[in-house]
């Protein structure tokens, strides 16, 4: 008769207590021995996979492997045996799967396993299941509505943005009064909207943290200066100085980051003090190194502090401050960028004597 490893239940937890977690494990869980036999299904099983216990014990784990898959499994299971005592005890990575009901449906899993080894001849290997069902339904949504919106949608955008090249020539050549006002909306929303639509995608690999980051090494004092010269036109635009001071006193400060997500980041930062900026008036662009030795980048502007009820949810997407065409999504991507991409620190203060400030903390200085 199969037992359970001695210790299952041991160190003075008695069967009772022991069962009694087992079944209060949300994900299924399944333990075989060594020859493939199944010892513990829990209560999650038997709702996952519909089988009761009683119908699954000593039985082949073939049970719940869909037949297209269960050779390959088999020829698994026989190389991990051959070099079982290459094994002494481990956790696997949490892979996707296919698992099968009782009622033949096939169905997608997350399974991670772990080995628990007596001897090269007595083992025991226990799997725990999650159903992605849902989420699997979820991510074939999103795409199809990915690609509405990039394809379909926009065919329809750039269809519209034709039209209105034409109709404007027609327009003027008749002399019709503020049409060309109206042409200028219809065009600045038809771009926006096209931005927009463009951008959604990486919107959704940020928040995922499934962005395929490139990072390259960033000389973030050059970085700086650039940003400084590329965002002077508008800067003077609206009769505002943008100043560089390095109070670290290095030339070069080199960062591990993905450059263009990095930039992209210190253009919305810098444009959005240009924009809240008084006229006339100045952003400074601040480089410090806190106590702890990490370099710091403080962009300060004056202006009127953002509103306390804005303030505590600044970051969350669709908040906006100040701007009657802001999408509330510039602050919200920034914060992607930085913490969780980078795993970098932003954050701000806004009063009426400090003005507003924006933080980044990066990474130790090399």
């Amino acid at each position: 008769m199969h037992h359970l490893p001695e210790g299952a239940g041991g160190n003075g937890m008695d069967s009772e207590s022991y069962k009694h977690i087992l079944e209060s494990i949300s994900e299924a869980l399944i333990t075989i021995d060594q020859d493939r036999k199944i010892l513990v299904w829990n209560s999650a099983a038997e709702i996952m996979l519909g089988y009761k216990k009683a119908e699954v014990q000593e039985r082949s784990l073939d049970l719940i492997i869909p037949p297209a898959y269960r050779e390959r499994h088999r020829e698994g299971y026989e190389t991990f045996l051959r070099n079982i005592a290459d094994h002494s005890t481990y956790v696997s990575k949490i892979k996707d799967y296919q698992g099968l009901r009782k009622n033949g449906e096939i169905f997608p899993i997350q399974l991670r396993h772990s080995l628990y080894k007596i001897s090269n001849k007595e083992f025991y290997i226990t799997a725990t299941i999650r159903d992605i069902t849902f989420l699997k339904r979820y991510e074939l949504m999103r795409e199809r509505m990915e690609h509405i919106a990039r394809h379909d949608l926009k065919n329809k955008l750039i269809i519209i943005g034709m039209a209105a090249k034409r109709l404007t020539k027609v327009l003027d050549r008749h002399q019709v009064p503020d049409s060309s006002d109206y042409m200028k909306i219809i065009k600045s929303e038809y771009e926006d909207a096209l931005t927009l639509l463009e951008s959604s995608r990486e919107l959704m690999q940020l928040e995922s943290g499934e962005y395929p980051r490139k990072d390259v090494t960033v000389d973030l004092v050059e970085m700086v200066l650039t940003k400084q010269t590329q965002m002077q036109p508008l800067a003077l635009s609206r009769e505002v100085t943008i100043t560089f001071d390095n109070r670290i006193q290095k030339q070069s400060i080199s960062l591990n980051a993905d450059r263009a997500l990095l930039e992209r980041a210190l253009e919305n930062l810098i444009k959005n003090a240009i924009e809240a900026e008084n006229t006339p008036g100045e952003v400074q662009l601040i480089l410090l190194q806190n106590e702890a030795g990490l370099a710091v980048l403080e962009i300060h502007n004056g202006g009127k502090p953002i509103p306390e009820e804005i303030q505590k949810n600044l970051f969350q997407p669709y908040v906006t401050h100040g701007k009657k065409s802001g999408s509330g999504l510039g602050l919200y991507t920034v914060k992607l960028i930085i913490e969780k991409i980078h795993r970098w620190q932003l954050d701000f203060e806004s009063n009426s004597e400090k003005g507003t400030v924006f933080r980044i903390v990066f990474g130790p200085l090399t």
